[in-house]
């Protein structure tokens, strides 16, 4: 399976991101040699650098090293491709327009063939480029959200429901981990994983808040910073020794600025994200 990362911080910082640790994921240690991609935010738009290409042997994520402008967030991917081609269409983080604001989304997951029937799961205006379940299913995602950005930007808890219902939705079709941003908020959905043994199981995603300070370099991985603030890291794997939590089954979080805004454990995310899409 695919594997995701995201990052939130109170202010903008510069990631020194080799990759290196991450990388072995993506072709090295791991079976993921089919893309990777890294998104990050600036100034109200969205820079993406994709290949379809193994990130550990990638000149190109290595010389992506030092080599962007600070932001306060960030979302990465590498591939096992598992539908459609190896090809730069289907490489995520993928990208769309809505409200005038760029939206990025990375899925982690192999989902049922149902997320291609536009009347059960319509895409509104939004068509896929490539082939793959993650793409058609932020197209679905797009549409959903298109329709609550119409008047300016909706309040955080109607984004939330968005997402919650969607994420409600998708995991009826099969692992449907994915992170998702707007610029302003940063959204984690945990569902399952193929984990080592085999077994698909929880958990899909791993958390780790810490101070910049506390959290310190990770192996290919280090948030550079004039000030101490919170951070919030995402990633599919923990990617260091320390105390990552492992997110149940059905949870959807929701940061701003390095900060958990809303957590929905899955039982009550049905009915509340429901009901307040009815309302």
């Amino acid at each position: 399976m695919c594997e995701l990362l995201a990052i939130s911080t109170a202010q903008p910082v510069h990631l020194s991101l080799s990759l290196e640790r991450f990388a072995r994921h993506g072709g090295a240690e791991g079976p993921h040699g089919d893309g990777w991609g890294l998104a990050w935010y600036e100034q109200g738009d969205c820079q993406l650098i994709r290949e379809a290409a193994a990130c550990a042997h990638s000149e190109t994520a290595h010389w992506l090293t030092d080599r962007h402008r600070p932001s306060t967030l960030f979302l990465g991917h590498i591939r096992h491709a598992t539908q459609g081609e190896v090809a730069l269409r289907n490489t995520q983080p993928f990208l769309r327009e809505a409200g005038g604001v760029p939206h990025s989304f990375a899925h982690n997951g192999d989902l049922n063939r149902f997320i291609f029937n536009p009347k059960r799961f319509p895409r509104g205006s939004f068509a896929p480029v490539g082939e793959t379940d993650s793409e058609h299913a932020f197209c679905v995602l797009m549409a959903r959200m298109a329709a609550v950005w119409q008047d300016g930007r909706p309040d955080a808890d109607v984004r939330l429901a968005v997402v919650a219902d969607f994420a409600a939705r998708l995991r009826q079709l099969g692992p449907a981990n994915f992170i998702y941003s707007d610029g302003e908020l940063l959204f984690a959905h945990s569902d399952r994983r193929r984990q080592p043994n085999g077994e698909l199981s929880s958990p899909g995603l791993y958390w780790l808040q810490q101070s910049i300070c506390e959290t310190g370099p990770i192996e290919g991985l280090d948030l550079e910073s004039r000030a101490d603030m919170q951070t919030a890291m995402l990633a599919s794997v923990p990617l260091d020794d320390r105390d990552w939590e492992p997110l149940p089954e059905g949870e959807v979080l929701m940061f701003r600025q390095g900060q958990l805004i809303e957590r929905y454990p899955r039982l009550v995310l049905w009915q509340e994200a429901s009901q307040m899409l009815d309302d």
